[in-house]
């Protein structure tokens, strides 16, 4: 069924599209035009930039008068977007990163009727093509299946931190992403901070973005490390004690599966020293979900599919 008018979208609601850039000066001006683009009002859009030495400032302030630059003074990775919501004035704000495109004037409209749809959603996931307008399998991070519902909205236990809307309220009473992360899994811990408060996280085929992967961006090795270090840190910051063993088990087995395969290996084992390393940082802000989150947790992982079945889709598709 079409869930999509934009003559019922709260048009009253402000809105705010959040765009992530470092060191990206075109892709950011194509996705300032498409934001630009969208039949939605009120609507504000931000650049917000971690200390691009690009060029990427100059091009805003030329070319997009009316887009609000959030210079930062350094670099500091996906926490940058805790300071783009902060300057936000909407009540709702779409978090995108530079390579992630809207693929239709009406996105924004179809998102805050998702939001409207659940009001007890602090974050509205939106459903991620790749270059060639197919379904991206590799950003896939729903507990699901994506071939039985890819095309269904459900609620899901995940925050797609570039491709994705957030209510302001809720997400600055969280607390945000978590700056030691510097980039990777910022968006599971995110996730589960705002379950442990009550809220729900929607995933929506409504709204349809394109990513426009560019494998030059982020050297692969980071990739196996940063996530590697990362699963640890959120399962000790966040789980119970013998769930945090048993997701710290099955992640680090995947991801020395995937790093085997790709041949980064020394990344992983790097990712596994780093997070023991700073496991005491982890620790001292620990804040382990409750009995009631757990339970919530695993109903709506109930139909997530197995580990093996996860292993031979990452074998088949190479998606790591």
């Amino acid at each position: 069924m079409a869930r999509c008018p934009t003559e019922t979208a709260a048009v009253s609601t402000p809105v705010t599209i959040a765009i992530l850039n470092y060191q990206r000066r075109d892709a950011l001006r194509r996705a300032l035009e498409a934001a630009r683009g969208q039949r939605y009002a009120p609507l504000e859009i931000l650049a917000v930039d971690n200390a691009s030495t690009d060029g990427s400032q100059e091009m805003v302030r030329d070319e997009f008068p009316d887009v609000h630059l959030v210079a930062l003074p350094a670099n500091i990775a996906a926490a940058a977007r805790n300071e783009g919501v902060r300057a936000a004035k909407g009540e709702i704000v779409f978090t995108l990163d530079n390579d992630v495109l809207f693929t239709t004037p009406e996105d924004v409209a179809r998102g805050v009727a998702a939001f409207e749809r659940h009001p007890r959603a602090a974050v509205v996931n939106f459903t991620i093509l790749g270059p060639d307008g197919v379904l991206s399998r590799r950003d896939w991070c729903h507990p699901r299946d994506p071939d039985r519902w890819a095309n269904t909205e459900f609620v899901t236990d995940y925050v797609l931190e570039g491709a994705s809307a957030c209510r302001r309220e809720a997400f600055v009473a969280s607390g945000g992403y978590w700056a030691p992360f510097f980039i990777g899994h910022e968006g599971w811990d995110l996730a589960l901070r705002l379950l442990d408060a009550g809220h729900e996280l929607v995933y929506t085929p409504d709204v349809r973005v394109r990513h426009m992967v560019d494998p030059t961006v982020r050297p692969s090795s980071r990739i196996y490390y940063t996530f590697t270090r990362n699963a640890v840190w959120v399962a000790l910051r966040r789980h119970r004690p013998r769930a945090a063993a048993a997701s710290i088990a099955r992640d680090l087995a995947l991801m020395a599966f995937a790093a085997a395969r790709a041949g980064e290996l020394s990344a992983w084992t790097r990712g596994v020293i780093d997070a023991v390393r700073g496991s005491g940082r982890a620790l001292d802000t620990r804040r382990a979900m409750s009995r009631e989150t757990a339970r919530r947790l695993a109903q709506i992982r109930a139909l997530k599919p197995s580990i093996l079945a996860r292993a031979r889709r990452h074998a088949r598709e190479r998606l790591i």
